[in-house]
């Protein structure tokens, strides 16, 4: 039995995701030994907010490992390693919601629009 205490409120576990998928996207600069730049990290998270947190793990992986400049890896380089992961398909927001619903994970994502990246 669960204590009444231990249960998480929505705004918490929305934290601890936002948490979590901002770290992923922090690889992106870490793998590269730079600081982070919380007003370029908004950026990303603002062009990214919709991808969820398995795919963006693959896509960070991916530019990752095929980035060669000592750089942190532009929103664009993110894009096209989602559209690698996902078959190059013609419309990326279709297919991500493809890439969800056959995961069947849509009720479990969280949105992060609006929130801020907090120093």
């Amino acid at each position: 039995m669960q204590d009444v205490d231990d249960v998480m409120t929505d705004a918490e576990i929305n934290q601890m995701a936002l948490e979590e998928w901002l770290s992923v996207l922090g690889r992106l600069w870490t793998a590269y030994s730079k600081d982070i730049e919380l007003d370029r990290l908004q950026i990303y998270q603002d062009m990214l907010k919709d991808v969820p947190l398995g795919l963006l793990e693959k896509a960070v992986q991916r530019v990752v490992s095929e980035h060669v400049y000592n750089s942190v890896p532009t929103v664009a380089q993110v894009f096209a390693a989602l559209r690698r992961e996902l078959g190059n398909p013609y419309d990326l927001d279709q297919a991500i919601e493809e890439w969800k619903q056959a995961r069947d994970i849509e009720k479990a994502i969280y949105r992060f629009e609006g929130e801020k990246v907090k120093a």
